[in-house]
């Protein structure tokens, strides 16, 4: 990505994805727990720089996946990175703009997104655009910012709207088509990570320290939040959805 790409994201934003890219182990980690979910023609809403692109191509080889991005520099490095490639399509998606979703050239069976939900201010519309380009029996797999009250200078530096629960999430998708199959939350470790640096020091940009060391952890981390914490918190909330 160029310095002086116009982004649609803020500067606090890009150098936070850019920060979270590096965590290796990290993304691999939170790529699993949506890619169980994910079966036919695939498409990802909110790609950004790719992150989570690379994972999904290799982890599904055989399907027709479309990456997607609102950003219109995203989605032209996301074209000269993946776009070569014959089951790879690239598009520019606003997910409250019904006419961007004619730029889909293949039947949607399965579809997800990572930190995208909490960026639109009308979000039920957003779930509803999703249920309506899905194929009967599709899912969607929706990562989201967790907890209220973990709500700081960072989420509103990357222009967030909300942060999630299970209770406000039932009744946005109770507004929806869509059934609810499974709903969890994520990485709790990393809650008082982001409410030091975001709720007492102020800063809107993620340690890259902080992030390096908790990457390394990752191995650790992972038996015990399935095995102990049992998903029960977390700093992001997974709603895996179904069109009937």
């Amino acid at each position: 990505m160029t310095a002086d790409t116009d982004l649609t994201y803020s500067q606090e934003g890009d150098r936070n994805l850019q920060t979270i890219d590096q965590a290796d182990r990290f993304c691999d980690w939170m790529f699993e727990q949506v890619s169980p979910y994910l079966h036919g023609n695939i498409l990802e809403v909110g790609s950004g720089i790719g992150t989570y692109s690379s994972r999904l191509l290799q982890t599904f080889p055989d399907a027709q996946i479309v990456l997607s991005d609102i950003d219109e520099s995203y989605v032209q490095n996301l074209r000269q990175e993946f776009g070569q490639a014959d089951r790879v399509g690239v598009i520019k998606l606003d997910l409250t703009a019904e006419a961007d979703f004619s730029s889909l050239n293949h039947p949607v069976h399965s579809a997800f997104s990572l930190n995208v939900m909490e960026h639109i201010e009308d979000d039920v519309l957003a779930f509803n655009r999703v249920y309506e380009c899905l194929e009967p029996g599709g899912t969607y797999v929706a990562l989201m910012p967790a907890h209220r009250w973990l709500y700081n200078c960072i989420d509103s530096a990357i222009d967030h709207c909300r942060r999630y629960n299970r209770k406000m999430m039932r009744q946005k998708i109770a507004q929806t088509p869509f059934r609810i199959e499974r709903m969890f939350y994520f990485n709790f470790l990393s809650i008082a990570g982001w409410y030091v640096n975001g709720n007492i020091r102020k800063k809107a940009i993620i340690n890259e320290k902080a992030m390096g060391l908790f990457n390394r952890l990752v191995p650790v981390l992972r038996p015990l939040e399935k095995y102990i914490l049992r998903r029960s918190v977390g700093l992001s909330l997974i709603t895996v959805l179904r069109k009937d």
